[in-house]
């Protein structure tokens, strides 16, 4: 299987390894890179359709909207004292979530599940 496209555009496995690190940049970046990082992933995922690459758009728009509702609710929470724990543990998913979709981009391997939460 060929991974780049045949008219010399960018190929999809690139756009994989931009979008994942871009979500690892928004850990330095206050979610910046994580805004720009999920629209892209809108945008490409249905030029990527038919590749192993597009499950990995799917994951990410989700595991970024996942991420948002569950980090809205430990903000709230942490006014009861269990924000903390809630949000710690969003991170370490949204972490887990990240890395195994770069490792898998970087082995040109589909998420098996992109819209499962593990």
């Amino acid at each position: 299987m060929s991974l780049q496209t045949t008219d010399n555009t960018t190929s999809p496995r690139t756009w994989a390894l931009v979008v994942w690190g871009l979500f690892i940049a928004s850990y330095f970046t206050f979610t910046l890179t994580l805004i720009v990082a999920v629209i892209i992933a809108y945008v490409k995922r249905g030029d990527l359709a038919g590749t192993p690459f597009a499950s990995h758009m799917t994951s990410a728009i989700r595991t970024f909207w996942i991420s948002l509702v569950v980090g809205i609710i430990g903000v709230i929470l942490l006014f009861v004292g269990i924000g903390f724990i809630i949000l710690g543990a969003a991170a370490i998913w949204q972490l887990f979530r990240v890395i195994r979709g770069l490792i898998r981009a970087l082995d040109s391997r589909p998420i098996d599940d992109p819209e499962g939460w593990f």
